[in-house]
């Protein structure tokens, strides 16, 4: 099976994550609102990820996003690697390593192609 994907029209998920302005500005917000610490919770690169791929993150509520997040889990991470890239998705980010969320965006992918989810 050849891969449709080139790097031209490849989604890059680095692209996604928020700068180093972005980064300390979110450092400065946290360090200044009034629950420091609830405020860092729910700074996660992971769900700027998934939000600007997906517009959305994993239910996991949902039995059937779960039984998908075991499968993700259990796979060889090459395996997620690969299957990300032939469904159009980039998950390195210029140092080598795979973007939080790598996995969050496996399941996302798989629930689209199983029918759980739809994307507006």
């Amino acid at each position: 099976m050849s891969n449709q994907y080139t790097e031209e029209n490849l989604i890059r998920a680095a692209s996604f994550l928020p700068s180093e302005k972005e980064k300390e500005q979110q450092m400065a917000d946290i360090a200044s609102a009034s629950d420091p610490l609830s405020a860092l919770l729910y700074s996660d690169d992971r769900e700027t990820v998934l939000y600007g791929i997906f517009g959305d993150v994993p239910d996991y509520d949902n039995p059937d996003m779960e039984i998908l997040w075991d499968e993700v889990l259990d796979a060889d991470p090459e395996e997620i690697y690969e299957y990300c890239f032939r469904k159009g998705i980039d998950l390195f980010q210029d140092d080598g390593k795979p973007v939080p969320g790598w996995r969050d965006i496996a399941v996302m992918l798989k629930a689209i192609e199983k029918g759980i989810l739809q994307l507006a």
